[in-house]
């Protein structure tokens, strides 16, 4: 089952490994609650992404809101965590093409 994460996105990073190619989505967000004392600026969060989630952010200059689609992956000691398969693909908005009235 995918669901989406809105999120801002700050970078993503795609590395060869011995032919293997891995991908990593770097999020952040404002520090809220306890966490918010520890912290100046964004909390950093890297997420591991199919390796092509880095062909579909070939736009990505700098940090923007986007929304990620993601599905739950097994990790260690039988917990699970998000793994990136994907991006929503922004919606073009609506220029105004209305003419002025001549009255």
């Amino acid at each position: 089952m995918q669901f989406e994460i809105p999120t801002t996105l700050l970078g993503c990073r795609l590395v060869n490994v011995d032919g293997n190619k891995y991908c990593s989505v770097y999020t952040g967000q404002i520090p809220e609650g306890d966490n918010a004392n520890n912290f100046r600026g964004y909390e950093v969060t890297k997420l591991s992404a199919d390796p092509v989630v880095f062909d579909q952010l070939a736009d990505l200059k700098s940090p923007t809101e986007r929304r990620l689609l993601a599905v739950l992956k097994m990790a260690a000691g039988g917990k699970s965590q998000p793994y990136i398969v994907g991006v929503v693909p922004e919606t073009k908005t609506a220029t105004s093409t209305s003419k002025p009235d001549n009255k």
